[in-house]
């Protein structure tokens, strides 16, 4: 540890360089981890707050709520057990003339979805013309007591409560009756959601029961969104390999005659090995920490449309990966280490 800290503090600018790339790459891994997030709790957030297990759609409908029609038949094989769910893509305004696109979910007010909904200001829908919406709207001007517009459509929605972090699809949710969705679509069941274990016939004729896992899978651009983002993590994890490599490599090759003269004096191979991976140890955890913290100013600053979510768990996953990718690229210049001829160095 003395002998790396020596040397680092000899060294500055070499070191230094390499943790400003160490901290410019891991600051760009949590960015885009947390815009994965984001953009993956915009399209599910609304899912995962009902606490569901499996979902009912049509067979033909590729898993997608909207071009899911359920077969009447196969909803009395499961009558009593699942919550049916209707939903309706369309704009929305209030009378203030703020505007913005929406997803109108109708459920039944004695479901378990209904009871799922986490009210932050204040209360589930108790009847027609009636809706609790997502926080969400309230970027949007949208607030208790305003009567929503439906476009294309004569109905009016008045908001009795907002719900938090509830987005489908990329858009806010808006939960409401079967009743008042009727007046502005047909409201077909699209789909029964099921939170417990499907008792009697499970065999549909028309249908298709899906995991909650495997519908979210099936949303609109989301896998090839998440992929996109997990192959651009991926190669920045593979940078970071190359990078220390590279620069330990260099470092190494200028101080293989300082080794000879070490191994020399009877300084041990495994003490210089020792010594490589606690500057690479002491390099990642010092950019990671400062990558850690410009993330978070980041998060702070960045408009409220910038959907970003920094989780603890997804941080510390991400710093130990980089910390073990790190140690994997000093193991080039470790090899050189081990292989130094102490009496080549020296000219004996």
């Amino acid at each position: 540890m003395f002998l790396a800290l020596r040397e680092i503090r000899h060294e500055k600018l070499r070191y230094s360089l390499i943790v400003t790339l160490i901290l410019f790459i891991s600051y760009l891994v949590f960015i885009l981890n947390g815009l994965a997030t984001g953009l993956s709790d915009l399209n599910k957030s609304a899912i995962t707050q009902w606490q569901a297990s499996k979902i009912l759609l049509d067979k033909d409908a590729e898993g997608r709520l909207t071009q899911s029609f359920l077969d009447s038949d196969d909803q009395k094989k499961v009558s009593g057990q699942g919550t049916a769910i209707s939903q309706y893509s369309t704009l929305v305004k209030n009378s203030h003339a703020d505007k913005t696109n929406a997803q109108v979910l109708a459920i039944k007010s004695d479901g378990f979805i209904y009871k799922n909904i986490k009210i932050i200001s204040g209360h589930r829908f108790t009847g027609d013309n009636t809706a609790t919406v997502s926080d969400e709207l309230k970027k949007s001007g949208f607030k208790i007591g305003d009567e929503i517009t439906i476009a294309n459509s004569d109905a009016k929605l008045k908001i009795v409560g907002f719900t938090s972090n509830a987005s489908l699809n990329v858009a806010p949710v808006i939960y409401t009756s079967f009743q008042t969705l009727k007046k502005i679509n047909q409201a077909p069941v699209n789909a029964l959601v099921f939170n417990k274990k499907i008792t009697g016939d499970a065999h549909f004729k028309n249908s298709k029961l899906y995991t909650i896992n495997s519908f979210i899978e099936k949303l609109p651009g989301y896998q090839a969104q998440q992929l996109t983002f997990k192959f651009m993590i991926g190669f920045l994890f593979v940078i970071v390999l190359i990078v220390i490599s590279i620069f330990l490599y260099i470092l190494t090759i200028q101080k293989l005659p300082n080794f000879g003269v070490m191994k020399a004096q009877g300084i041990s191979t495994k003490y210089l090995v020792l010594n490589t991976l606690t500057q690479t140890f002491l390099m990642a955890v010092v950019g990671i920490v400062l990558a850690i913290i410009f993330t978070i100013i980041t998060s702070y600053v960045l408009p409220s449309e910038v959907p970003i979510a920094i989780s603890t768990t997804q941080v510390v996953a991400t710093s130990f990966g980089i910390l073990i990718m790190s140690l994997l690229g000093s193991l080039l210049p470790i090899r050189q280490i081990i292989k130094v001829d102490p009496f080549e160095m020296i000219g004996g």
